[in-house]
């Protein structure tokens, strides 16, 4: 057996051995792949991209590279349209509207925001960076996300991310704040 054999014999026993010991390893102490921190599951929170201060410009306004949190861009709507369909959200989600025009001459809460040019989106309604879900209704005959849940717990629901909503009342509370009680 020549010097080279034998150096391919003593590692493959070396790599045999640190094999068996990393599987043993991994039977004692298992370590399932969503179980490290900031790896949460994309269904129980699906605006988690937001975390990332780096998508912060698609939808804040920036001067001098300074982000100003209260106010959005025109094109925020383009970042949210990027996974929700127009077509799915009906004539309930107004876009682009001035409600603070010569025609309605509406007034709009503060934390109602409009974008940069005064106009409704997507965000003058919903808080992106807002709970998915709550133990809360949204509205009255809301159903609980986690129904097939171990007994024993709460039920919770989807918040839909709206800025406003009411257990009974839903989401009328939201519309109200700009249009009025009828």
């Amino acid at each position: 057996m020549t010097g080279r054999e034998v150096g391919w014999e003593m590692a493959g026993r070396k790599t045999e051995k640190l094999l068996l010991a990393l599987l043993l390893l991994l039977l004692l102490f298992p370590v399932s792949p969503a179980s490290g921190e900031g790896s949460e599951d994309l269904a129980l929170k699906p605006h988690a991209y937001f975390q990332n201060s780096a998508t912060c410009p698609r939808c804040h306004v920036t001067v001098k590279s300074v982000l100003e949190p209260d106010r959005f861009l025109p094109e925020a709507d383009a970042f949210c349209l990027g996974c929700h369909s127009i077509d799915e959200l009906g004539i309930t989600h107004p876009q682009n509207v001035r409600p603070g025009g010569e025609a309605s001459r509406m007034a709009v809460p503060k934390d109602l925001r409009l974008d940069s040019q005064g106009r409704m989106l997507c965000l003058t309604c919903h808080n992106a960076h807002g709970p998915f879900l709550s133990p809360t209704r949204a509205f009255a005959a809301q159903k609980a996300a986690n129904p097939g849940a171990p007994a024993g717990t709460k039920p919770v629901y989807r918040t839909y991310f709206a800025r406003r909503s009411d257990p009974v009342r839903g989401f009328v509370l939201l519309c109200e704040e700009c249009h009025g009680k009828r």
